[in-house]
């Protein structure tokens, strides 16, 4: 049965899920969406029993317009689509089953996406979960169980996702199950049984793909991107878990009352900047916050753009109010930014196109009516970030702020922010609510310092040390700030205008607040300026009488006011933290207590265990739904340690590295030499007696000229060589290339794809080594404060006994295989140094036809290097062999890692 049924025609989504066909109607156009995902729109005459979805927003006036085999099957009303994704294992159709009205804008309503579920392109699973009819349990477990077929969903916060989208329907008899708990995923973490991973077709439907109309090219298309997305994934027991926990953590995302929709009515742009763009005959949605244009663009390819909506992750909220007998209409909209979004310590400050994290744009609005013309008056603030790049350690509860990058790199990214901000809402007023001393000043003194360096007249810079002023629950301190403010306030305005398009006023600049996280303490601060322009407003509408006395004289409508900005703080605090907003209270009630102290206390402790245990995965969500990120990400999350890349870090990195190329080739080679190639590598660190530490490494950038191999230890922070080898190709005898797995935890680790090294032999004679006096210790890559690779620092003996090496293993059968007995007495008689490719992390959003993995990256260095050696026996010099294989790596994996791993699985999958 539909699970709405009071939405306008013009709002509904209804969907037809037949055995082998899945449809929706609009008047006369039709939608296909097949089983790999390609989507195309249709006409009646296109109607055949084939496998997909059709998708609709109205349902048409005659049931005599559907095809007759459609008559009988009763349509699953939904509230919105969403979009489409790719999981580990099928493609999944991103819809809400419910949503919830929040009042209307110029007739058009704003809604708030309450409960969304990912619909599996199958369709039994599809129907078993939206429940719409009764289904065979033993089917169900061989679709929607099945690793084949997942669909999840999130329902209330108290009820387990998983149980509520995969239980029988209420019409079926009650199932005797319950949501596992912690300890039964860690207890099955450790069944070392494998699942059965074959694709089972669910009853009654053939193995066979049905046939299926001819899709457009630009559906094709779109599903070949789908699809590329996961060739590199291998299957393995744990994906299954990643495909369940995947899906959840996108119903999540979108579900829960974060995210605002309206139909034919964009609700992306503010008020003011809506009318200019109409004036100026422009219409656009800003991108800066359309949430779901990663995962709708397969309907906007096929011209099916109509079908989705324009998600917003934000909060909405509206009051009718009278005061003196005037009634209007007061209202709030936050509007949160997709660039750079995320989580409180997984994503601060700024990036490297002046976007900043948590950046939310507030307008406060509102509509009245004079002489039957419709007024409406808004006010608009932001809230964001610092804008230097920062970060803060999630493992403890009040963590000292970290500066990264040069100055140089600060600056202009601070520089980008403000061109971007002042392009878009004018004038900046600065309001940085950090503490003057103490660990907060770390980061709030620099950016100072960055604000008096860019000497820009567009911005006004304030500081204001929020805890100090306030210190002992002095909250009526607030008011100096504002009053301090008092004539910026006034020549900054509002935007004003009715609907015959006459403009009255126009807000001029912007108030830009932030503290560190651009949360509690902001809100109120913004929450205090939205006041004084609300009395300016009411007083020039005509509406208060008391101007002096401002809306506190006016009890009803102040106890409404707080609310609707306390409410914003708790979403906005949500959304970044996991949990409603501190000093709250203040703003509801304008006073504290102690009972409020233990409340902001408990939410402190709350937003330590969010940061520590869900981030990592939340975070890892939202850069794939936002196309950051492939799905690559997910299979890092047991195995990760603080926070999940960041896009356009491998960027970075990829400048840092050629950058310590040019210099380290511009320091060492010699006069007479010219470069051939360069590239950064992972060289096992040496003991005292010159002992390769097989599992501990520095990032080196190795050199190849036409006579010589150059090693060089680079610092990557004083942009020095501290040491370099100089291997003359000569000397080179010959060359090992094989896996080199460290670890067997993951099928990630295990994959020698990912893991692959070289060792070159060399005699002695042929080296040459020199030292920077300045300095004997590297720091390389490693040190700096983002983590580009995973790098083995445990403080047990990670020497070279603690993994069997390939020479010691030579002769072994059970581990590789036999090595020949002169090539391995060669080796005994030689020197060596051994080589790993660096782990590299490629976004979705790069060039995907550049993409190599670390064997085919090792493959093609061995093969330059070969070539330049000039070596007339190639078989001889080259042999394929691990370094460290997989059995040997199994060996060195300790009780104690293993049962870590398996506990932090058990956690986060």
């Amino acid at each position: 049965m539909p699970l709405r049924s009071n939405l306008s025609p013009e709002k509904r989504v209804l969907l037809y899920i037949q055995d082998d066909s899945f449809f929706i109607a609009k008047q006369s156009t039709f939608a296909q969406l097949d089983h790999d995902g390609s989507l195309h729109r249709v006409g009646k005459a296109a109607f055949t029993k084939c496998a997909f979805f059709f998708l609709s927003s109205y349902f048409p006036r005659s049931i005599d317009q559907l095809p007759s085999w459609l008559n009988d099957t009763k349509p699953y009303e939904i509230g919105a689509v969403i979009g489409l994704v790719q999981g580990f294992l099928n493609k999944y159709l991103v819809v809400a089953t419910d949503t919830q009205n929040r009042g209307e804008l110029f007739g058009h309503t704003v809604s708030s996406l309450e409960k969304v579920v990912c619909l599996p392109l199958e369709a039994t699973a599809a129907r078993k979960l939206l429940g719409v009819q009764k289904v065979d349990d033993s089917e169900i477990e061989d679709a929607s169980l099945s690793n084949s077929f997942i669909g999840l969903g999130m329902s209330d916060a108290n009820a387990d996702p998983v149980t509520d989208a995969l239980s029988p329907a209420p019409a079926s008899p009650p199932r005797a199950s319950s949501s596992p708990s912690f300890f039964d995923r860690f207890k099955k973490t450790f069944d070392k049984t494998p699942p059965d991973n074959t694709l089972h077709p669910p009853s009654g439907i053939s193995s066979s793909p049905p046939p299926r109309p001819a899709s457009a090219s630009s559906s094709k298309s779109t599903s070949n991107r789908l699809a590329a997305s996961t060739d590199s994934i291998p299957t393995d027991t744990e994906i299954p878990a990643l495909e369940k926990r995947l899906l959840r953590e996108i119903a999540s995302l979108f579900g829960r009352s974060m995210f605002l929709f309206a139909h034919n009515y964009d609700i992306t742009n503010s008020f003011e900047r809506a009318h200019n763009t109409k004036a100026a005959g422009k219409q656009g949605i800003d991108h800066r916050f359309w949430w779901n244009e990663h995962i709708s663009q397969p309907f906007r390819a096929a011209n099916l753009a109509d079908l989705v909506i324009t998600a917003v992750q934000g909060t909405f909220q509206l009051e009718e109010c009278v005061i003196d007998g005037f009634p209007f209409t007061f209202g709030l909209i936050s509007r949160r930014s997709r660039e750079r979004a995320g989580l409180r310590y997984q994503r601060r400050g700024v990036n490297s196109d002046g976007q900043v994290a948590n950046f939310v744009e507030t307008e406060q609005f509102v509509f009245f009516q004079r002489d039957q013309v419709h007024h409406v008056a808004s006010f608009v603030q932001t809230r964001g970030s610092i804008p230097l790049f920062w970060s803060q350690s999630p493992y403890t509860l009040h963590p000292d702020p970290v500066l990264h990058r040069s100055d140089e790199e600060n600056l202009q990214a601070i520089e980008k922010h403000f061109q971007q901000q002042e392009a878009c809402y004018g004038k900046q007023v600065i309001v940085n609510l950090t503490e003057l001393s103490g660990r907060e000043a770390i980061i709030g003194s620099e950016y100072r310092h960055y604000i008096e360096d860019m000497a820009d007249p567009e911005i006004k810079y304030i500081e204001f040390d929020f805890h100090h002023e306030t210190k002992g629950m002095r909250y009526e301190n607030i008011n100096k700030l504002s009053e301090s403010l008092r004539d910026t306030m006034d020549k900054m305005a509002y935007f004003w205008a009715d609907d015959h398009d006459t403009v009255f006023c126009q807000q001029s600049g912007v108030f830009r607040t932030n503290c560190m996280d651009c949360l509690d303490r902001t809100n109120v601060v913004q929450c205090a300026f939205a006041r004084y322009i609300l009395n300016l407003q009411l007083m020039r509408f005509g509406i208060s009488e008391y101007p002096d006395k401002g809306i506190k004289y006016y009890g009803d409508f102040e106890r409404v006011f707080n609310n609707v900005w306390a409410n914003n703080g708790d979403m906005i605090s949500r959304m970044y933290t996991g949990t409603s907003a501190l000093k709250g209270d203040f703003t509801r009630t304008g006073k504290r207590n102690i009972v409020s102290l233990v409340n902001d206390a408990s939410n402190s402790l709350a937003r330590m265990y969010f940061n520590t245990v869900k981030d990592f995965w939340r975070q890892a969500t939202v850069d794939y739904v936002l196309g950051y990120h492939k799905l690559e990400i997910f299979k890092n999350v047991p195995s990760s340690q603080q926070r999940t890349e960041e896009p356009g870090m491998d960027s970075w990195l990829n400048k840092i590295r050629q950058d310590a190329i040019d210099v380290s080739a511009q320091i060492v080679i010699a006069d007479d030499e010219t470069l051939k190639h360069g590239w950064t590598l992972l060289v096992p660190k040496e003991t005292a007696s010159g002992k390769e530490l097989l599992k501990r490494f520095e990032e080196k950038v190795v050199l190849l000229t036409t006579k010589a191999l150059y090693v060089c230890s680079y610092n990557y922070q004083l942009e020095k060589v501290m040491q370099f080898k100089r291997i003359d190709l000569a000397t080179i005898e010959s060359i090992r290339a094989g896996e080199y797995i460290l670890s067997t935890l993951s099928a990630e680790t295990r994959n020698p794809d990912l893991h692959y090294g070289f060792r070159i032999f060399y005699n002695e004679h042929g080296l040459l080594m020199r030292w920077n006096t300045g300095s004997l210790v590297n720091k390389n890559l490693h040190d700096l404060s983002m983590q580009p690779f995973p790098v083995n620092d445990d403080d047990d003996d990670d020497d070279a006994s603690s993994v069997l090496s390939a020479d010691s293993a030579a002769s072994d059968s059970s581990s590789e295989p036999p090595m020949d007995a002169s090539m391995a007495a060669l080796y005994r008689d030689m020197d060596h140094i051994t080589f790993k490719a660096v782990p590299r992390y490629t976004a979705a959003s790069e060039d995907t036809d550049r993409v190599v993995n670390a064997r085919q990256h090792i493959e093609a260095i061995v093969q330059i290097i070969m070539e330049q050696c000039k070596k007339s026996e190639q078989a001889k010099f080259l042999n394929y062999s691990p370094i460290i294989s997989l059995q040997q790596a199994e060996k060195s994996d300790s009780i104690l890692k293993k049962v870590g791993y398996k506990l932090k699985h058990a956690i986060w999958v």
